[in-house]
């Protein structure tokens, strides 16, 4: 995975202001800032925080995803915390072409790194779908 400086000012946020600029359609999943701006998000204390945990997150993600046991363990948790949101569950696969469009703004990504993050993301995805419908409930 490329390296990202997340210890840099106003990094936690950008992955944020990143999304709310190039796909504003999903600020309604965050209640009370659906009408944020970037700039409204680079100054937000609670996108710094959720910045942090989310490229923490892709992180664990990345060095658990060759172990399928915990890689599924980790999908599941993941939808656990986020039922709360009424997430559509495409979301799940969704939010990968967010993070390659923003990754690309911090790196230069070829075609096999491209691939390699849109595989993860299917994989991801596909086993937070199998586990809700394993599951039977629904978060959406």
């Amino acid at each position: 995975m490329a390296k990202i400086n997340i210890d840099a000012d106003g990094v936690y946020n950008d992955l944020y202001e990143y999304m709310f600029t190039n796909f504003p359609e999903l600020r309604v999943y965050f209640k009370g800032a659906e009408n944020f701006t970037a700039a409204d998000v680079h100054t937000s204390e609670r996108f710094r925080k959720q910045g942090e945990h989310i490229l923490l997150a892709i992180r664990i993600l990345v060095n658990v995803f060759d172990d399928e046991i915990t890689l599924k363990s980790y999908a599941r948790e993941t939808v656990n915390r986020h039922r709360e949101f009424k997430l559509d569950p495409l979301l799940w696969k969704a939010f990968f072409t967010v993070f390659v469009g923003y990754l690309g703004t911090k790196i230069k990504l070829d075609e096999k790194t491209k691939k390699a993050w849109t595989s993860i993301g299917k994989v991801f995805a596909e086993e937070c779908w199998r586990y809700l419908k394993e599951s039977d409930f629904s978060i959406s």
